[in-house]
């Protein structure tokens, strides 16, 4: 495969639909439509596990044991915040992600939320970064 660089997956489904690639990495949200439309096929989704928006589709993991490639979100205060603003800041995001019209918004556009506490997210995003790190040392990957 040769990596095509988008600014984006609009105009990368564009390029897919039209015939000038072949495969696209593009998230549930704007690929959704194009597969149940019949105008793309979907191959894996690349989570560790099938998604709830796609349960049809395999995940990469079923055939490659381990793989998973998500895309998340957090939230970000400066390094030197209080806990205490730091604690009843997650409080209230916890509490915000429970309400049903939030979850629902958030599973249309093809997302499942999650939460945690700051601790367990710092590992979290350590570990990442440790695993992607990995990937760029071993694949010898440069920027272009």
């Amino acid at each position: 495969m040769v990596h095509v660089p988008y600014k984006g997956d609009a105009p990368a489904i564009v390029d897919l639909l039209g015939g000038q690639v072949q495969l696209v990495l593009g998230g549930p949200l704007v690929m959704s439509p194009h597969i149940k439309a019949g105008k793309l096929r979907g191959l894996a989704v690349t989570s560790a596990q099938r998604s709830r928006i796609m349960p049809d589709l395999p995940a990469v993991s079923e055939q490659v044991p381990g793989y998973s490639a998500t895309t998340w979100f957090g939230m970000w205060a400066p390094a030197g915040m209080p806990k205490e603003i730091v604690s009843r800041l997650n409080q209230s995001i916890a509490r915000i992600l429970k309400l049903p019209d939030v979850q629902e918004r958030l599973r249309i556009d093809g997302m499942e939320a999650a939460h945690s506490t700051p601790e367990d997210f710092a590992r979290f995003v350590a570990g990442d970064i440790a695993k992607w790190s990995k990937v760029v040392k071993t694949g010898n990957i440069k920027v272009d």
